[in-house]
């Protein structure tokens, strides 16, 4: 189901499709966000077939759930539930308030962007195993992780495991 979000600051029409898209599931759980990324997009002038932008919204907009992970961490995986590549969680640490709203935007046939995904806080590569996964993926999730217990989607419990399943 596509759903009209806005308008670049140079017009183009800007959607998200709300049950295919992992945007959609984003939404789902904080449907603000469908206000904040309208703001944002009309701002910005895009160009490109795909784009990744990491928004100064100004003002603290929400809290960021991925860390900066240290050796002394304790660290786990497992894998959301309907999901099949593993997140990396770390058991202790806390949010941080952030001012950043990332974005990503596909270029669809008609020329209009689709919102591709959407989150409060800093961009970040895909994560190691998922299609989109690119050169600094393993790097990145080496030393971050999301907080453990503090995202409202289910876990599948059986997939839970200390050991890294993306080790090359």
């Amino acid at each position: 189901m596509q759903h009209p979000i806005g308008h670049t600051s140079d017009n183009i029409p800007v959607y998200v499709d709300l049950v295919n898209s992992p945007a959609g599931k984003h939404i789902a759980l904080q449907p603000r966000l469908v206000s904040l990324v309208r703001e944002a997009v009309s701002k910005v002038s895009v160009r490109s077939q795909e784009v990744s932008i990491d928004y100064d919204m100004g003002r603290p907009i929400g809290y960021s759930f991925i860390v900066k992970t240290e050796e002394k961490d304790s660290i786990l995986y497992a894998q959301f539930l309907h999901d099949t590549i593993y997140t990396r969680f770390v058991k202790n640490g806390s949010p941080s308030a952030t001012r950043y709203l990332s974005i990503k935007l596909r270029r669809d046939k008609d020329g209009h962007y689709e919102l591709y995904d959407t989150w409060v806080g800093r961009i970040h590569p895909p994560q190691p195993g998922s299609t989109q996964e690119t050169v600094k993926s393993r790097t990145y999730w080496a030393d971050h992780a999301y907080i453990f217990g503090m995202d409202d989607r289910p876990l599948q419990l059986s997939t839970l495991t200390k050991v890294c399943p993306y080790t090359k």
